[in-house]
This record gives structure tokens, sequence and C-alpha cells, in this order.
């Protein structure tokens, strides 16, 4: 995911003095306070986002207030939820469902441990589960690619 050269320029066309530094680096006059030369560094990081730095000590927040936007306008637009469906055509799983389905099998071992620390036994119908937890939280692993 990137930000599109539409929103480096929207925020780049709001500066004072904009130079380049290199590949989607530049500088520019801060506007968030009087500023006679440039202090302000903006990068877009590899990730996509865009990243403002002023060297006089203004917050990144200040910045963008300053020039009529948003923390929000630095990061990379989603086309949709990608937690919530699969990442790939050929995904099984959606990681959304994933992290919920490991969170409760982690919390079933968890209680299990706390409970055998406290000196009590498991029943029967507790240790079934624990290997229920046990075997799909193994299977969760191998279906990232991880061999336990």
């Amino acid at each position: 995911m990137s930000t599109s050269t539409a929103d480096v320029y929207r925020f780049l066309d709001r500066l004072d003095k904009v130079q380049s530094k290199g590949p989607e680096r530049w500088a520019a006059c801060c506007p968030a306070h009087d500023d006679r030369g440039p202090s302000l560094s903006v990068r877009v990081a590899d990730d996509g986002k865009l990243l403002v730095h002023c060297f006089a000590g203004c917050g990144a927040a200040d910045v963008v207030a300053a020039v009529g936007l948003e923390l929000s306008d630095l990061f990379p637009k989603r086309d949709s939820d990608t937690w919530g469906r699969p990442v790939a055509a050929t995904q099984r799983w959606v990681p959304r469902d994933v992290l919920a389905a490991v969170a409760r099998e982690a919390l079933i071992a968890v209680m299990a441990a706390e409970a055998t620390h406290r000196g009590e036994s498991l029943s029967d119908d507790d240790l079934q589960r624990l290997s229920v937890a046990a075997g799909r939280l193994r299977s969760a692993a191998r279906e990232v690619g991880y061999e336990l």
C-alpha cells in the first residue's frame, strides 16, 4: 500500500518554499510557526505513510492542521477493511477470524495453566478441551507456515 502522488502533492502544494531533497523527500517552511527557511522535512515512508518532522519542534498534528488537513491525511487510503477478508483470492481464512480463534484457544490454555498453578486438578472434560485448544493452535501455526 502506498501513498498516491496526488496525496503527496495535495500536502506539498499547501507548503511554502518546497525543495526536493531526493526521491520522495522534501524540505519546506513549516506552516505551524513563523518559518523563514525550510525547517520541515517531508518524506514518503516504505509503507506509504507521509512523514513530517519540524526541526523547530512543531508536532505533526499542528503542521497538518495549519494547512487544513488532518493526521489521517498522512496515511495511505485503504480500499476496504483488509482484516475482514482474505488477503489473497486463494487464501482460505480471514485474518481477523484467525486472530479471534487463536485468542480464544490461548485463553483456554491460560485458564488451564492458572488452575494447575493453583494446585487444582483438571477434570477429564477440561483436559479434553485443553487438548482441542492445543490442536487448534498448532493448526493455526501450520496454516501460516510455522511448524512446531
